[in-house]
Parts: structure tokens; C-alpha cells; sequence
């Protein structure tokens, strides 16, 4: 059977020493009591979970129980199917998947990032292909995060101009709902500039809008703030 999560692999802890000792091993001689031996430079590798847990342990634990609890609810309260391989799901299910778990987890004032990240992993390693299966109400929410700790772009990057909107760049924009005649704001992606007709196509994820610079409301993010988030298994949010 092939391998479906990092949080299911068998002997994933199983270290040998020389993985998690730093330095020689020295031998022992046959018969030698040691019994009342210490070793007084013992070190555990950093990379190590002896490491985590003896210098981290804080940190550790707070991880660990995140792990543990959206595995018991996706056990529990979910239909994903952990004895297949991983797949990306459609985006009305793992909005569904993330709403349960964010109730389930309303006492543990876990982050909205660390449920993704947690949860986004049962399907694929590439976090923001997940990121882009949210509804606008959950991915705004991590953005605001991401934007507060790691991400937050220098207030001369958010000033609407051409330079500033590269493809790339997250804004928000008016578009005119026709429909109800009324005027809505709408976030997402731009992917490309029509020189000719000074024109942005963006894309919200849900559709693709043609814009002009005069409608764009706010830059969001830019390309420095995509790559971070490309990194949220290395992001603390306490």
C-alpha cells in the first residue's frame, strides 16, 4: 500500500543513533559496568523529535495536539478516506472539510493557518494549489494572518499603480453586478495585462475578470507575500 499522508507513515520516528546522536559513539568493553557512567557532552541532533521535544517542548506539544485533533476529526467527522492516496478534492469539499474541523477545534484557538496547513496536507504537499480551493471568506481571514506575521508588504507596495500590479498580485476590486445592479467588491489574482486595452485579467478563483486600473480598490499581496505562504509549515502564528 502506498504511502497517503506524512501523518500515517510507519517507523516515521524510528530513528537510528547516528541520526540522533551528534559525535562518536564510543564502545564499550564486554562485561564493563555502566551503570553509574554519565556523558557529559550528550547532545541531541536538532533535527531530531528528541530535540523538539527536550528544547522545543512548548512548540512540540502545541503541534502535536493540533495533529492529533484534525486527525481525529477527519477520522471522525469526515469521509476522506485515509487509506487512499492523496488527491486534491473538489473546492465545495475541502471548504466543507475545513468548516468542520474549525468548529470541531473552536475551543483550541488554533490559527486559521495552522488548520490549513494541518488539513491541506492530507491532499497534497503544494499548499498553495489547496489555498486556492477556499472560499473568499476563509482565504481572506489567512491572508490577514499571513499579513500580520510574515507577510506584510511595505505600504509604497500597495499603492495602485502600474509598477505595483504585476501578475501575480493579489487585489480587490469593484465589478458591477449586473444582475442586482449593484456594485460588489471581489478579490483574487491577476494573471495578465492587456497593454492595448489597459485592461487586468483577473482571476477569483470562481471566474475571470476583465478590469481596469480605475476599479482596482487594493493590492493585497504581492509576489514576495505568494512565496511566503508557500512556507506555512515553518510559520508561527502565536
Amino acid at each position: 500500500m502506498s504511502k497517503y499522508s506524512k501523518h500515517q507513515e510507519t517507523g516515521k520516528h524510528s530513528l537510528g543513533y547516528d541520526i540522533i546522536f551528534k559525535g562518536k559513539k564510543e564502545s564499550i568493553d564486554e562485561g564493563q559496568d555502566t551503570s553509574s557512567q554519565t556523558i557529559d557532552n550528550f547532545q541531541y541532533d536538532p533535527s531530531s523529535r528528541f530535540y523538539e521535544e527536550s528544547y522545543n517542548n512548548e512548540d512540540y506539544i502545541r503541534r502535536k495536539d493540533i495533529t492529533e485533533k484534525i486527525f481525529k476529526i477527519i477520522k471522525e467527522k469526515t469521509d476522506i478516506d485515509l487509506h487512499k492516496n492523496r488527491r486534491k478534492p473538489s473546492r465545495e469539499d475541502f471548504n466543507k472539510y475545513f468548516s468542520i474541523i474549525k468548529k470541531e477545534t473552536k475551543e483550541d484557538n488554533f490559527s486559521n493557518v495552522e488548520v490549513f496547513n494541518e488539513l491541506a496536507l492530507y491532499f497534497s504537499n503544494n499548499l498553495f494549489s489547496i489555498f486556492k480551493l477556499l472560499n473568499n471568506e476563509w482565504r481572506n481571514l489567512i491572508i490577514k494572518e499571513l499579513q500580520n506575521h510574515i507577510g506584510k508588504v511595505p505600504e509604497e507596495s500597495k499603492e495602485i499603480n502600474k509598477k505595483n500590479l504585476t501578475i501575480g498580485s493579489e487585489v480587490e476590486f469593484y465589478h458591477l453586478d449586473k444582475i442586482n445592479n449593484k456594485t460588489i467588491l471581489i478579490t483574487g489574482v491577476i494573471k495578465e495585462y492587456k497593454e492595448n486595452e489597459k485592461i487586468y485579467r483577473i482571476d477569483s478563483f470562481e471566474k475571470v475578470y476583465d478590469v481596469f486600473i480605475e476599479d482596482i480598490n487594493k493590492i493585497l499581496n504581492n509576489t514576495k507575500f505568494k512565496y511566503n505562504l508557500n512556507k506555512l509549515n515553518n510559520v508561527d502564528f502565536l
